[in-house]
């Protein structure tokens, strides 16, 4: 069986079972998984033995759904269910681990973190440097009013 007739196969399965949207959410999926896993050097019959009877994975697709007509919940290749719907969910990335979404992109959980400790420290850093700012600004005006109640005080307590 090739590529064609898998996805083929996948899509009379899920049709009717599931939304229209769900089926096309989850044929193009799997297609774009096969191409990714044909690039990397693997052969597509390796692929789809990999993958299995797609009227298994079809099956998996419908009980994740729930009987539900709507979503975009799926089996991914690995027989996990995850989010496919592309709004803020789980889904897997190229190299088959799972990825999330970030404001509408796809990125590894990994880098998720790196990017939110970034962010935590860029704002942590202008923080900083907002109050040094302030600080360096006040820091003269302060000095000098300490300068003069100084004085003030130590000619107030000569004459007394």
């Amino acid at each position: 069986m090739g590529k064609r007739e898998f996805l083929e196969k996948l899509r009379t399965a899920l049709g009717g079972r599931v939304s229209a949207e769900v089926v096309a959410e989850n044929v193009r999926y799997y297609e774009d998984y096969i191409n990714i896993e044909v690039r990397r050097g693997r052969s597509e019959e390796e692929v789809l033995n990999q993958l299995g009877d797609p009227r298994l994975i079809a099956r998996t697709i419908i009980q994740t759904q729930g009987g539900a007509q709507r979503g975009g919940r799926s089996a991914g290749p690995d027989g996990e269910s995850g989010d496919r719907s592309g709004e803020g969910g789980r889904g897997y990335g190229e190299d088959g681990r799972r990825e999330r979404r970030f404001f509408g992109l796809r990125m590894p959980g990994w880098l998720l973190g790196a990017v939110a400790l970034a962010v935590f420290a860029a704002v942590l850093v202008l923080i900083l440097a907002v109050v040094y700012s302030v600080a360096s600004l006040l820091l003269p005006v302060l000095l000098i009013i300490l300068a003069v109640s100084f004085v003030v005080k130590l000619f107030r307590d000569w004459i007394s």
